[in-house]
């Protein structure tokens, strides 16, 4: 998983101030609902209208929201998922092919995808990605750069882009660098899709659940983390 070319000074679950049940919603995001609670902070996309797709709105609000978690010494881990049916859909496409001109998607990629990535990989907190339902392209990419992925039986994962000759950079760039990253290249070039199961055989997630019992997984998750860092 990517995780693996993420700092590896990764301090899993730092120990941090303030009470355990301690709410905080300071960073504000149209396209990403955010708060924190038992020192964990949740980064919701909410976008379901539209399978979270990724418009630059959700750049922007997943950048804001993952410093605002990343500075926050009372947060000690990121939970990251998709509202309604879907974690995320990838690209938000009819956005994207509605740039004008080659700057516009210069400074998409620039000043917002680009700021989003190196935050996700230089965060040195523990991020779990919760998936129920289609993470495609960028979504799949999000999903599968986490430390944690836990998935349901009804969820998919893919990299379409491959079809069309649009290769998802992150995935088909790093993931020939392992043994796990062949299956990540293969399918970028093929475009085909893994079910949950599938990609967990792959090492691709580590966790499949039922959809009425992905919640207690999580739970479980986070209370293992927090019992090992108070030890």
């Amino acid at each position: 998983m990517f995780s693996n070319w993420r700092k590896q000074s990764k301090n899993t679950a730092r120990r941090g101030s303030g009470p355990r049940n301690r709410e905080n919603t300071m960073a504000t995001s149209q396209d990403v609902d955010y708060i924190v609670r038992d020192h964990t902070a949740w980064l919701t996309m909410n976008r379901p209208s539209v399978l979270n797709a990724l418009s630059k709105g959700m750049f922007r609000g997943l950048e804001l929201t993952l410093a605002s978690a990343s500075n926050d010494p009372a947060v000690h881990i990121i939970v990251i998922r998709g509202e309604g049916r879907a974690f995320s859909a990838g690209l938000d496409v009819k956005e994207v092919s509605g740039f004008a001109t080659r700057k516009e998607a210069r400074d998409f990629v620039y000043r917002l995808v680009k700021p989003f990535w190196r935050r996700l990989f230089e965060c040195e907190k523990p991020i779990l990605s919760v998936v129920d339902g289609p993470a495609y392209g960028a979504g799949a990419e999000i999903a599968l750069a986490s430390d944690i992925v836990i998935a349901s039986t009804r969820s998919t994962f893919a990299f379409s882009g491959g079809r069309v000759g649009a290769l998802c950079c992150i995935s088909a760039g790093f993931g020939q660098f392992s043994m796990i990253g062949r299956k990540v290249v293969e399918m970028n070039l093929t475009g085909a899709a893994l079910r949950a199961e599938e990609a967990r055989l792959f090492g691709l997630v580590s966790y499949v659940e039922e959809p009425g019992g992905i919640e207690n997984r999580v739970a479980k998750i986070l209370d293992e983390i927090r019992l090992a860092d108070s030890q």
